[in-house]
């Protein structure tokens, strides 16, 4: 009797290993940014135009009769269609920023929280086509950073932590090889990576 009960134990003990090593398990204790919404609230509706002579820059801060400047600053093409608009706190960018082409279609939309970039940015080629799909926090890159080519093609898949490379980072020719596939793990690099971010590829030769 002792004999088949040390037995049953056992075979409970090696069900309970299995099953413990056999369900996923998470990879790490990594924590994602929670992005809580940029209060704009207390930002004042005062518009003000870029070439504004009250207006001036010092030190990355906007001030106005010398005092940190809240509320809206745009800029216009000579067309009088809008170039850029931004919301400000206290003389830093807070809230949301546009940036637009000449045909008046969106180029690029950004989020910051007191000076930093902080969430999503987006970007757009001419065409419409999208350009990136950033993720910032608290100025730091953050999440799985996207870029596409001009034609509507990925360039890249690159993942971050802190601002540093963690996990898996990708990259493909513009007629859609991969050229770029490794991990990075503790800041060692384990994969395929034939060359550099530094120049776009369309059908293997430099573009």
């Amino acid at each position: 009797m002792a004999l088949k009960e040390l037995s049953r134990n056992k075979l409970a003990f090696l069900i309970i290993v299995i099953f413990s090593f056999g369900c996923s398990q998470p990879k790490d204790n990594k924590i994602t940014p929670i992005f809580e919404k940029v209060a704009i609230s207390t930002i004042p509706c005062d518009t003000i135009f870029q070439n504004d002579s009250t207006l001036k820059l010092r030190n990355g801060i906007y001030y106005r009769n010398h005092k940190p400047y809240s509320g809206i600053i745009k800029d216009i093409y000579e067309t009088d269609t809008l170039k850029t608009v931004g919301s400000f706190l206290n003389g830093n960018k807070h809230g949301i920023a546009k940036t637009f082409f000449p045909n008046g279609k969106l180029e690029t939309l950004r989020n910051y929280r007191i000076g930093m970039a902080y969430g999503q940015h987006l970007g757009y080629w001419q065409n419409g086509n999208k350009k990136f799909d950033f993720i910032y926090f608290n100025d730091k890159r953050e999440g799985i950073q996207k870029q596409w080519y001009e034609s509507g093609s990925k360039y890249y898949e690159l993942t971050y932590a802190d601002d540093k490379e963690d996990g898996m980072q990708k990259a493909w020719r513009e007629n859609g090889k991969s050229f770029m596939n490794y991990e990075v793990k503790d800041g060692i690099r384990y994969g395929l990576q034939k060359s550099a971010l530094c120049y776009t590829l369309k059908n293997e030769q430099l573009k």
